[in-house]
């Protein structure tokens, strides 16, 4: 087959679009210090703050079919994913700005009913503008060796904003303030509106161009252009690839969730560790190798497949989470300062480097991954419902991953800590260090193990690619020349 038939995009389309999950991840980074902000600030309990967490994930997974359903039947003069980003954004900033800057204001006795309300509000801003994110994927291009690329270019941004975002908070806010205080909530809510609404923008420019009929409506035929709720079940019944993609990517989610929430953060740096600098001195140390071994990885899954690499990469992680969990049980993490060669210093960075870095090969494979579940779709029923399926993909994953703050906070609850959260600086006890330890290294290595088994059943090997996406440019050749 001819692979200039296939739907190509331009390199900096690729770049620009991956922008718009890096705007939506710079609220999910800032939604992640919003138990110090309710519980540190107005008074809320970590219980509460964490069961309303779990809730309001488990509200926006119920929220993804709709919109998912609001995107496949919409065909309006700005296109079939554009007016989401918009208004997606919008919603987050207004949530944002009513959080943060009002909910203090309100009077105590409606002080929680409100923050819910605006708690939910974020909640729906963010699966609208999110869902584009993974729907629109199909529209960029369907070149098995092309679509690798936004893997790499996700991959690359995450690193910058990982690195960017925890310096500024752990190496600048904090120093300057002292604390998470009200005038450090205010000074990130600048930062976070500002980046997050830019890389919005650039996704907008880089999707205008695919996003008209003509991209999307090729790939149906008459008779499957109309998608009703049957047909949805009929996807979820019969489409194995993306079952098996939900169950190895939520399991996934759920444990790097829990390994990466900023108060088991603040037990590992702050508390075992003993300096929570460290946490700042590593995102910059590790980013120029995480983004040699993303290249690495992705170029390796333009011709092995994005399949062969996810789970070679998962593989790869389980490995070095237990080779870091053995450091710090045999050797004495407040060793690690990264000032010095040490052994501490060095094992430590050398296995973060390798986690992190194989890590984001792995994860940024995912969102290719689904668009190639899409065009599955396309090719086993004739059906072009990427609302649908990034929708139950993410609700699924929402509602499994959403269990990750509430099972902190229980952890958390069992060490005391149920009127505060864990602070820099408070006293090392053998709880915290074992509660640490099965956090951060335990879960992801479970949620790995698990997803490893799924994608023993994942049928969309490289070859297989290759030949759904040839079967789909016979079919827009046919539906172009009237042929059935």
């Amino acid at each position: 087959m001819n692979t200039t038939k296939y739907n190509r995009a331009k390199t900096w389309q690729i770049a620009l679009f991956a922008l718009n999950m890096m705007s939506t991840n710079t609220y999910l980074f800032f939604m992640s210090y919003v138990s110090y902000y309710a519980n540190g600030l107005l008074g809320m309990s970590v219980v509460f703050v964490s069961t309303l967490a779990t809730s309001m994930r488990i509200f926006d997974g119920f929220t993804d079919p709709i919109i998912g359903w609001f995107i496949d039947h919409t065909k309006g003069r700005f296109g079939k994913f554009r007016p989401f980003l918009v208004v997606g954004n919008l919603l987050l900033i207004t949530s944002m700005l009513l959080m943060y800057k009002t909910t203090h204001l309100v009077p105590e006795a409606i002080r929680i009913p409100y923050f819910v309300v605006v708690y939910a509000l974020y909640i729906i801003g963010y699966t609208v503008q999110g869902t584009v994110t993974t729907s629109a994927q199909t529209l960029l291009t369907n070149d098995p060796k092309q679509r690798p690329l936004y893997g790499f270019f996700t991959g690359f941004f995450m690193l910058f904003m990982q690195t960017g975002f925890m310096y500024l908070i752990s190496n600048y806010l904090v120093p300057k303030y002292g604390s998470m205080s009200f005038e450090f909530f205010n000074e990130l809510l600048i930062w976070v509106i500002g980046m997050a609404l830019a890389m919005m923008v650039c996704a907008y420019i880089a999707i205008a161009p695919k996003d008209k009929p003509e991209f999307y409506e090729s790939m149906i035929s008459e008779e499957n252009e109309k998608v009703s709720f049957k047909v949805y079940w009929e996807v979820l019944k019969h489409n194995r690839a993306l079952q098996m993609l939900i169950i190895s990517e939520s399991s996934d989610k759920l444990a790097m969730s829990i390994a990466g929430n900023s108060i088991v953060g603040v037990m590992l740096f702050g508390i075992i560790i003993g300096d929570f600098e460290v946490m700042g001195r590593l995102s910059v140390l590790t980013m120029i190798p995480n983004i040699i071994l993303l290249v690495f990885g992705i170029l390796k899954a333009r011709t092995s497949g994005q399949k062969h690499i996810y789970v070679l990469s998962t593989w790869l992680c389980t490995a070095i989470q237990i080779a870091i969990l053995l450091i710090f049980c045999l050797g004495d993490p407040t060793k690690i300062d990264l000032k010095s060669f040490s052994f501490m210093n060095v094992s430590f960075l050398l296995l973060y480097i390798l986690s992190n870095g194989i890590r984001n090969i792995g994860s940024n494979m995912m969102i290719p991954m689904m668009a190639d579940c899409t065009d599955y779709e396309v090719y086993r029923s004739g059906h072009y419902v990427p609302g649908l399926i990034a929708t139950v993909y993410s609700f699924v994953d929402k509602l499994i991953s959403s269990f990750a703050t509430t099972i902190v906070g229980v952890f958390v609850a069992f060490l005391g800590y149920t009127n505060t959260v864990p602070q820099v600086g408070d006293k090392l006890t053998t709880g915290i260090f074992v509660i640490t330890m099965l956090l951060y290294n335990g879960m992801p290595i479970l949620g790995w193990v698990t997803s490893i088994i799924a994608m023993k059943f994942y049928p969309l090997t490289g070859e297989k690619m290759k030949e759904i996406e040839d079967h789909i440019v016979q079919i827009k050749e046919n539906n172009k020349s009237g042929v059935k």
